[in-house]
């Protein structure tokens, strides 16, 4: 991945995150942050990564924001000076879950 994209990833984590706290309309009994945000390298889309805790409550929160993609989008558009604007898409980032599973295992089998 060229150096561009790298930067554009950083600040588009940090203006989405601004955006998330001062915009979204979360539960106040969930965290949400931004585990990695993924552009395109000709810039006209991004993934952006959320991380859940509870983990429980992760497809709906996922439900929520995309009810407010809409808006959540402008405000994205209107903080960027970037051309091409990127179309964000939002996924759950399951790794913590992952490295959790597999470190309680581990300790299970350290036990034995």
């Amino acid at each position: 991945m060229n150096n561009r994209v790298t930067k554009i990833n950083k600040h588009l984590q940090r203006v989405f995150g601004k955006i998330l706290q001062e915009e979204a309309d979360l539960p106040a009994d969930v965290l949400v942050t931004i585990a990695r945000v993924e552009a395109a390298a000709n810039l006209k889309s991004a993934t952006i990564w959320l991380y859940v805790n509870p983990s429980s409550a992760a497809q709906d929160v996922l439900a929520d924001l995309k009810t407010q993609m809409y808006e959540l989008q402008g405000s994205l558009n209107r903080a960027l000076d970037l051309q091409p604007l990127p179309r964000i898409s939002l996924r759950i980032d399951h790794g913590a879950e992952h490295t959790a599973k597999i470190n309680k295992r581990l300790n299970e089998l350290g036990e034995l």
